[in-house]
């Protein structure tokens, strides 16, 4: 893969198994730390002098994620951190409750972008085995509202952290917001 240069979170996707697919454009951040266990440096000491040195190496468990997007979506709210949506109205877990244990596969799409603008290509990074959290609201005179989704991926020993592919289309139904001007100039195109 030649070198690739990205800018905006295109689309975010949260494929629960057995269940209902949510795309999400509004999604304007998107941050991740790897969750790593730590090595440990094991030295062998006898009478104040060192004799070996064994150090184990650094493993990778999976990936935390924030994910903000400036909507609010009863159903992805359910799916991520448990309770109920229906028609109009959303119902936190009840206290005491254990959390939401659904399983899902998350995905952001990045715009590739070139010399002359955006090239119609993403980079769809796809994280396996992730669980949702609870959401911390937040809201503040003059500001949207942005929620901010944890994610956290643990994928199963053996198997990748995630993966990434240079895609040209979008999952369908996927509805990209962009900017008028845009969107017009590429209707007269």
């Amino acid at each position: 893969m030649a070198d690739i240069f990205l800018c905006d979170v295109a689309l975010a996707e949260i494929k629960v198994k057995g269940g209902a697919t949510h795309l999400f454009a509004t999604a304007d951040e998107v941050s991740g730390e790897p969750v790593i266990e730590e090595g440990e440096n094991k030295p062998l000491k006898i009478k104040g002098q060192l004799l070996a040195n064994k150090t184990t190496p650094d493993m990778i468990l999976g990936h935390d994620f924030t994910i903000k997007d400036n909507r609010f979506s009863a159903e992805l709210l359910a799916d991520l951190q448990g309770g109920t949506a229906s028609e109009g109205s959303y119902t936190a877990p009840a206290i005491g409750a254990v959390k939401n244990n659904k399983v899902f596969d998350f995905s952001a799409y990045i715009e590739v972008v070139g010399d002359d603008g955006a090239t119609g290509e993403y980079l769809k990074y796809t994280y396996p085995n992730c669980t949702g959290g609870f959401i911390s609201p937040n809201f503040k005179d003059g500001e949207y509202f942005a929620a901010e989704y944890t994610v956290k991926s643990r994928p199963a020993i053996g198997t990748a952290a995630y993966t990434v592919e240079l895609v040209s289309e979008l999952p369908v139904g996927a509805v990209l917001l962009m900017h008028p001007a845009v969107r017009q100039l590429q209707e007269e195109l």
